[in-house]
């Protein structure tokens, strides 16, 4: 893991010094290592404070900070093929290096041990053979089994390549002014260069394209597994035995060649089923739980804890404490949406304290209730609508995973130096989750569980049945956010009456973000899933006391 950025002037203007500035502003995603490369030149460091940056020029460059996960301390990026043509940084992991690279070092100089470094060379392989670049990166990443951004540049063309992983695990960013293109794995170095809003993502399973002196194109490369060809699971026992193969799998290439990692635990069945099975990988396994004092989550979270044998630690908070951490959040997730803090405060919260045990990988239990029916709401679609609706519901807000919940846990890990991973998102469970009836999962209008694969695989795997079927809150609620943020807001004199109907027009106009914003109240309790305006409000006041947010992100917000 780690953050990577780049610039091309549009001036000719030596930009190195430039991406110093954009380094500095993450120097948590990669405190173990730094390097600069402009002009087929590279600098590197084991630290960002060590690099000197000064003794290479040129008018565009890459820069990058790593977090050393895979490969120990000798893997500084960027990295650059063989021939010296192809020059590559990555954010993520790759799953499936250690084979990839067993065939690539027949032909190839390694210098490290890294997952990174089996990149460069497998695109080299690709490129040699046509010269085509969008071509190779298409069979580079359908060799590919991970999450990752990529950036390519070919030096002898200029071009450069962006690359997201097809469920956008890992995100890059990108914008320009009358000056600069530049692109960055947060927007706060963008902005730290004088790019403002809006600004772009590289989409899911897309490459942008950059060439100089031409526009930008966005090209697919590849696509998420959400299209199956039939029905292969039409029972639950014979689904719940697939399922139990694939996310044994998806797991022992999350938890390899680790001896401790740290679980986002909630005491709700997704994080549960995790936890037990990171238990039977892993010597060390710690469950982190965040919230206020007497919330549900905490309460469960240590009854499931104790009963599962789950070593847990608990960051329970006062209101003083969630009031003081706002605004780090909002500079961290780098939004103002009330939904959104809500639910990142517990996080933040949980993984402050796997940082201070030292925690360097933890696994959450993100994409289940997509995969597998788990929302309350989605018996009450399938009532109003049927089960073709409900799955083209469920399969949006799987495609939606990146901008709703992905980004914004991968700031908040990665403002710790930490990595998250997701075993749910695993292309092999959700080509799985695809091929099941889906009636198995969501029974029908009176269905108030949802997810019954899962939780019959939960009872498989030795969960007691009483757990496997508790019904969970939601984050915000469950964890006390959602009242507590509302109280802090009146607090500070917002409250009903500080609403204008200009304010409520600018809300209006706002992107809806995650499934409960964008529908999810149309068949539920609407006040429970759309933040109350002067909520919002308040949280926006607190923006404008941050330096360059407001002016950066609030004027103009980009839905890409």
């Amino acid at each position: 893991m780690c953050g990577i950025v780049g610039i091309l002037s549009k001036k000719g203007e030596n930009v190195v010094p430039l991406i110093g500035s954009m380094l500095s502003c993450m120097i948590n995603r990669g405190p173990d290592g730094a390097g600069i490369a402009a002009n087929r030149r590279v600098v590197q460091s084991d630290s960002f404070s060590d690099l000197k940056y000064h003794k290479i020029s040129g008018d565009s460059a890459l820069g990058h900070v790593r977090l050393a996960i895979v490969g120990g301390t000798c893997g500084y990026q960027p990295f650059s093929s063989c021939n010296g043509r192809l020059t590559i940084e990555h954010n993520g992991e790759i799953y499936n290096y250690k084979r990839i690279r067993k065939r690539l070092v027949k032909h190839h100089k390694f210098a490290t041990q890294t997952d990174s470094e089996v990149i460069v060379h497998l695109l080299e392989d690709h490129f040699r053979r046509n010269n085509d670049l969008l071509c190779a990166i298409k069979k580079t990443v359908a060799e590919l089994d991970g999450v990752y951004a990529i950036v390519i540049k070919d030096e002898q063309t200029g071009t450069m390549a962006l690359v997201r992983d097809r469920m956008g695990v890992r995100q890059i960013y990108y914008g320009e002014n009358d000056r600069l293109f530049a692109f960055a794995s947060e927007r706060k170095a963008l902005w730290k260069i004088g790019i403002r809003e809006p600004t772009n993502r590289v989409l899911p399973g897309c490459a942008v394209i950059i060439k100089p002196n031409d526009r930008l194109k966005e090209i697919q490369v590849s696509h998420p597994p959400i299209r199956s060809a039939r029905i292969v699971y039409k029972t639950l026992t014979s689904a719940a035995e697939a399922y139990e193969k694939a996310l044994l799998a998806s797991m022992k290439k999350r938890t390899q060649d680790f001896n401790r990692v740290g679980i986002i635990f909630s005491g709700g069945i997704d994080s549960v089923i995790i936890a037990w099975l990171a238990k039977k990988m892993v010597n060390e396994v710690i469950c982190y739980t965040g919230g206020v004092h007497g919330s549900s989550d905490i309460v469960f979270a240590r009854q499931i804890a104790k009963k599962l044998d789950l070593k847990l630690r608990v960051n329970e908070l006062t209101n003083d404490e969630v009031e003081q951490l706002i605004p780090e959040i909002i500079d961290t997730i780098e939004d103002t949406n009330a939904g959104q803090i809500e639910v990142a405060i517990p996080v933040y919260a949980a993984v402050k304290l796997a940082h201070e045990d030292g925690i360097n990988v933890m696994l959450t239990g993100q994409g289940a209730d997509e995969l597998f029916g788990g929302y309350a709401w989605y018996a009450k679609v399938l009532e109003k609508e049927g089960y073709q609706k409900l799955r083209e519901h469920m399969t949006e807000d799987l495609l939606l995973l990146y901008r709703e919940t992905l980004e914004r846990e991968d700031k908040i890990t990665m403002a710790h130096s930490i990595e998250m991973r997701e075993p749910f998102l695993d292309m092999k469970v959700i080509r799985l989750s695809m091929q099941m009836e889906l009636k198995l999962n969501v029974k029908g209008v009176e269905d108030t569980f949802g997810k019954h694969v899962h939780r019959k695989l939960a009872q498989r795997l030795g969960i007691p049945r009483n757990i496997a079927y508790r019904i969970k809150e939601a984050a915000q609620h469950g964890s006390g956010m959602h009242n507590v943020v509302d109280a802090i807001a009146r607090k500070h004199g917002f409250d009903e009456s500080t609403i204008s109907n200009r304010y409520l027009d600018v809300l209006r106009s706002r992107e809806k973000i995650g499934s409960s914003q964008r529908y999810g109240y149309l068949f539920e309790n609407e006040k429970m899933w759309i933040a109350e305006p002067h909520v919002q409000m308040y949280l926006d006041s607190i923006s404008k006391t941050l330096p360059t947010f407001e002016q950066n992100v609030l004027a103009k917000p980009n839905k890409r």
